[in-house]
């Protein structure tokens, strides 16, 4: 059997969740028989690189973002390999594909793995790479996107996304799984029997950290037994400005910033919130759905299909309305405690079901095969 040589392409292996994604489908890859995988980084080190180990892999030890010559060690590498086709995640790495790679006539798929950028607020590098890769876009054998919301976004944008195709993230439902959090509450200082909320995103303008703490401040006055917890890179102004609205409920709402191991706050939360008013694909929502946490999510991106199991409660609110952001908050609370098992237990089998590891190496091999 003629094996599909695959060229895998991301610039390092520092975590993130494009990164993630990269390894989970490097992984999934290297099982199958019919595949021939080396993966290749940019730049060497990185918390993942770990995970990637028994798998064929090149480093190009790219030495900062002015270091154009270590195309020509890119170049030297794709033609020794000579793959059925190369297959790159992100900007700098799409394009340095197709560059490193002309004439050799060898398919370039590209991986987007955001929308809705503010282009404004882009680095000088950055910016370049976004209007490099808008011209260049025609000359992709094909472009996967982790969302319908992205394609739209790229399109409006100028790029030629004809050939874009949607691959959703997988999640690795072995490692979030359900965990018991009754000693996590204890050190919180929870109480066991609080009903607890909880987002997990950086502190940024997009996530509408400002709507959560004023749905929140409606909440907790009504609601005793009700927690509010936050992980995720803290912005002190952000910070601030959502305290201020909390006032004296302050002490009901946890912000803990940056946590490593998520896994268990998901376990811990009863209900994942999601207040971005722009969104691709929220890995943290379905994540936390497969730790049986159920969702309450603002319309954006495709935060919609990801949580939508056939809940009977108000599981979706427009982006920025707080009324119909505590409407959600009211219906959730109001959940009869069978019912709140049984839509935790079909959270999780929604993610097993419809986003799992195995189908999004399974569709991106497809992809893949349709571009040789």
């Amino acid at each position: 059997m003629k094996k599909i040589k695959i060229l895998l392409v991301i610039r390092s292996l520092f975590i993130g969740g494009a990164e993630r994604q990269w390894v989970l489908l490097a992984k999934g890859l290297a099982q199958i028989q019919e595949v021939e995988l080396l993966l290749c980084t940019f730049y060497q080190g990185g918390q993942l690189e770990n995970e990637i180990a028994g798998i064929p892999h090149i480093c190009l030890h790219k030495k900062g973002k002015g270091d154009f010559l270590f195309l020509w060690r890119y170049r030297q590498i794709i033609k020794s390999f000579n793959p059925s086709c190369i297959y790159a995640f992100m900007p700098d790495s799409n394009l340095f594909s197709l560059f490193a790679s002309a004439s050799l006539k060898i398919p370039v798929i590209w991986g987007f793995r955001s929308s809705n950028i503010e282009i404004k607020n882009l680095s000088l590098f950055s910016k370049l790479y976004f209007y490099a890769q808008k011209l260049f876009s025609p000359k992709a054998a094909a472009i996967i996107c982790n969302s319908n919301h992205a394609i739209d976004f790229y399109q409006n944008m100028g790029y030629c996304m004809q050939k874009a195709k949607v691959i959703y993230n997988g999640i690795d439902t072995q490692y979030f799984t359900p965990q018991d959090s009754s000693h996590l509450k204890k050190t919180l200082d929870i109480l066991q029997d609080s009903f607890v909320f909880g987002i997990s995103a950086r502190m940024d303008k997009v996530k509408d950290y400002p709507l959560l703490a004023k749905g929140a401040r409606e909440i907790l006055p009504k609601h005793p037994k009700v927690i509010f917890i936050a992980i995720g890179k803290i912005n002190p102004e952000i910070l601030q400005e959502c305290q201020n609205i909390l006032g004296e409920y302050q002490k009901r709402f946890l912000f803990l910033g940056i946590q490593k191991e998520v896994e268990q706050f998901y376990s811990l939360f009863d209900c994942i919130i999601s207040t971005s008013y722009t969104e691709s694909f929220s890995n943290s929502i379905a994540e936390a759905m497969a730790c049986e946490c159920i969702p309450l999510v603002s319309d954006a991106g495709e935060s919609k299909v990801i949580a939508n199991f056939g809940q009977s409660y108000s599981y979706i609110f427009p982006p920025k309305n707080l009324q119909s952001f505590c409407a959600g908050l009211e219906s959730v609370l109001n959940l009869e405690k069978d019912k709140l098992q049984t839509a935790k237990k079909n959270a999780r089998l929604h993610i097993l079901n419809n986003f799992s590891v195995e189908k999004m190496v399974k569709d991106t091999l497809e992809v893949l095969k349709k571009c040789l």
